[in-house]
């Protein structure tokens, strides 16, 4: 059986459906049985003003309309079982992920799609926005292989090998909006916001970042 909620390319789902004695049509009637619910990008964001989507996605509509220009190749094609998840959405799912401590299961259920959908689409707008935005926003010597080296070297010879830098970080008490206290409160059962950090071997700072809620776990703030 094909999950609704999973991507996969028409090649492979053709190869599983005739491993499996599938016809199309049978296929097709599986996949319908699977609907997924979910309108928040559909209705509540064209419903509401440019101030909601901010509120909600962290960005300016001009900005998010000059993501969905220079991340035309997350675009997919459409198959013959179903529609393919509009450019737009995908990157207002990934733009949820990143400015909200939301889980994935709760991500998928607000837009209707799978968690596996939800952490796809976020790695792949990750991946591109890094592979074209890199060059214009991040120094030439940023994470060169030289860089790279000289780093896991510096921590060897401190005695910690195959290490690349030292992180960590520390809550900020803040008072949130009701609104928004339940992505505040932390693992220590109060409302912060985490500054969190990264050096290297002496001691210099190599990523920095401050303002995420305090529900957020180390791993998310890193990603």
């Amino acid at each position: 059986m094909v999950s609704a909620g999973v991507e996969q390319n028409e090649e492979d789902v053709l190869k599983c459906m005739e491993a499996a004695g599938l016809s199309a049509a049978k296929l097709q009637f599986i996949v319908e049985l699977q609907p997924r619910y979910g309108s928040f990008w559909e209705k509540d964001v064209v419903q509401n003003s440019d101030a909601f989507l901010k509120d909600n996605f962290r960005i300016e509509r001009s900005a998010f309309n000059i993501l969905v220009g220079i991340l035309p190749n997350l675009r997919k094609k459409e198959s013959n079982f179903r529609l393919a998840i509009p450019l737009e959405k995908r990157i207002a799912i990934s733009l949820y992920c990143l400015g909200s401590s939301a889980d994935y299961r709760t991500i998928a259920n607000l837009f209707g799609v799978s968690k596996a959908i939800v952490c796809r689409i976020l790695m792949e707008f990750c991946r591109e926005v890094t592979a074209v935005l890199a060059g214009e926003y991040l120094p030439a010597e940023f994470l060169t292989q030289e860089k790279i080296t000289e780093t896991v070297k510096g921590f060897e010879d401190m005695g910690f090998p195959q290490c690349f830098g030292e992180m960590d970080g520390c809550h900020i008490e803040v008072q949130p909006r009701c609104e928004d206290a339940v992505d505040y409160r932390n693992y220590k059962g109060w409302y912060s916001t985490v500054l969190f950090a990264l050096v290297d071997y002496r001691y210099r700072f190599t990523y920095i970042n401050v303002g995420c809620p305090g529900r957020a776990h180390d791993s998310k703030i890193f990603l």
